[in-house]
């Protein structure tokens, strides 16, 4: 009971803000230490699933779940206060996958209500991809490498950070999303066949913003939905968040 009381009135003092916190092995902590976000897994609809809990920087937390080949899982390094003593809090879960002369890997951010406890709800509130990288093999012969200048990987960059909007004084506040999308060389594209376009020039050897997947968006929580709606749909960027 006592160390409920210190979680409200510790979230209380600083309501719908977002605070940085800080890698401590497998636990995401603030600066002083004096709270940590871990990880704990359970089971939802017979899947299994990881769950983020908020706890004292001294209490003990359950094992972090096994990382397989493809999947990771860690606590983001973000805590959203919330003016009922409850918090926002998140799993960052990374996927990769490796292919002939190249590879990929990609994290979303599964954000969930946590109740005054410390506790998570069984379902994330919000789920977006925060972080992609690829590289993919694009020469296979010498003349190809001609063609393309010797640039013989496409690469693919994404990010995507969350943060609150100020003064919006709601229980569960207004998000902010903006990412930013990039492409080398100059015309690259996942769904294209770049040795059947025009051979590349030296000028092309650029990193090029997307427009369509460097956007932002607000989001506002959906109380009969029980999840964070965005203000305008979101365009299809797997390109650069599916490995």
């Amino acid at each position: 009971m006592i160390a409920t009381l210190l979680l409200i009135a510790a979230l209380q003092s600083d309501a719908s803000s977002l605070q940085t916190l800080t890698r401590v092995e497998d636990r995401a902590c603030t600066g002083d230490g004096a709270w940590c976000v871990g990880l704990a897994q359970g089971v939802q609809d017979g899947e299994p699933v990881v769950r983020p809990v908020l706890r004292r920087g001294d209490a003990s937390l359950a094992d972090k779940p096994a990382d397989s080949e493809v999947e990771s899982f860690h606590p983001w390094t973000g805590l959203i206060r919330l003016g009922d003593g409850g918090a926002l809090a998140g799993v960052q879960v990374e996927t990769r996958s490796m292919y002939s002369g190249g590879g990929g890997q990609a994290t979303e951010l599964r954000l969930y209500r946590l109740d005054a406890r410390g506790d998570a709800a069984s379902t994330p509130v919000l789920s977006l991809p925060i972080q992609g990288s690829l590289m993919i093999r694009a020469c296979f012969s010498e003349q190809d490498m001609t063609q393309r200048a010797g640039a013989c990987h496409d690469e693919y960059g994404f990010e995507g950070v969350l943060t609150v909007e100020a003064g919006a004084g709601e229980t569960l506040p207004v998000l902010t999303y903006a990412t930013t999308a990039t492409a080398y060389p100059r015309g690259a594209s996942r769904s294209e066949d770049s040795l059947e376009k025009p051979p590349l020039k030296p000028a092309d050897l650029i990193t090029v913003r997307d427009p369509k997947c460097s956007f932002t968006r607000r989001f506002t929580f959906d109380a009969a939905a029980g999840e964070y709606r965005p203000d305008r749909k979101l365009p299809d960027c797997s390109d650069y968040t599916t490995p």
